[in-house]
């Protein structure tokens, strides 16, 4: 396994394992780009044609044939654009990003346009609000630790708010199997970010549905982050021990942002908001090292996150 304080093994491993694909990988990424000129220039003509019709320096029938031909050319390069870019992003994930993981976490599973079920996410309870838009991407799996999991990059949004289409979660969505005999329902939001309503038409319109809960208490550290509540307040009592309270005050520390986590029927969520996509290629160069490491650190917090949370005691 790569040691990423250690830069001459990751001169090694760019050398070895990333530059060899790099020549091929670029070629793809200027054919991406020359489709975006080609959306570019196809839509300056476009708006040229028509000014040149309103300046009366190109008559009517001119300028209807040569806007149609210009706009049928823009939905042309646009379709190859989006085309060629799904084939980078593939071929890049498949040739960087999974020889990447395959260093940092060795037996875990990469599958690049899989995602997470609906129904897992609605049953974290995480994130209440009903979502009109659910995609994702960079699904990975696998035991660490003896704890089974599985992760993705999630983007939900919904499009009845007055401001517009709003997200309502975008980030690393993260499901750790514990004991089948944690029944019942431990939710652990970020403090101010509870999802409770007091208005009785927002849990049928706006909200999906959760169980009755009851309010739980720890210490002044945990409450300062977390706003904790459960449907069995024993059970949430013994999943939320010191250790594990300590580690979640930890990771939020150590993350700088809202994590949430909930223990529900067997299974433990983990939601950590991003504010950029996780894993896709960059604009500019495929072979550029910042963004490499930048890979190489996401790709370890995710394992990291399963070892510093004590949940093997809650096999």
């Amino acid at each position: 396994m790569m040691q990423l304080d250690d830069p001459s093994a990751f001169e090694s491993f760019y050398s070895t394992k990333i530059e060899p694909e790099l020549p091929r990988l670029r070629a793809e990424c200027k054919r991406v780009d020359g489709w975006g000129y080609g959306i570019i220039a196809s839509g300056l003509l476009a708006t040229a044609t028509f000014v040149g019709y309103t300046v009366s320096k190109l008559d009517g029938a001119t300028a209807g044939w040569l806007i149609a031909f210009f706009i049928a050319a823009v939905a042309f390069t646009v379709y190859k654009y989006a085309q060629q870019n799904d084939r980078f992003t593939e071929d890049y994930k498949s040739a960087v990003i999974k020889v990447i993981m395959d260093e940092t976490c060795p037996g875990l599973t990469y599958k690049p346009a899989d995602f997470i079920s609906a129904r897992e996410y609605k049953s974290s309870s995480l994130f209440r609000h009903k979502f009109d838009y659910f995609d994702g991407n960079d699904y990975i799996e696998g035991i660490i630790n003896g704890v089974p999991f599985h992760c993705c990059e999630l983007h939900t949004q919904c499009d009845y708010s007055l401001r517009g289409t709003m997200t309502i979660f975008k980030g690393l969505f993260m499901v750790a199997t514990i004991n089948k005999r944690f029944g019942g329902g431990t939710y652990v939001w970020p403090k101010g970010g509870t999802q409770f309503s007091n208005i009785l038409m927002d849990q049928y319109i706006r909200l999906m549905p959760m169980p009755k809960v009851s309010r739980m208490h720890f210490d002044h550290d945990f409450e300062h982050y977390f706003h904790t509540s459960s449907t069995w307040p024993s059970q949430a009592e013994e999943i939320l021990t010191d250790r594990m309270r300590d580690k979640m005050v930890q990771l939020r520390r150590q993350l700088d942002t809202a994590i949430s986590f909930s223990f529900v029927a067997g299974r433990c969520y983990i939601a950590l908001p991003l504010s950029k996509d996780l894993l896709e290629p960059s604009n500019y160069d495929p072979g550029d090292k910042e963004e490499i490491k930048k890979y190489l650190l996401t790709l370890k917090v995710i394992p990291e996150i399963i070892r510093q949370l004590p949940l093997a005691e809650l096999q």
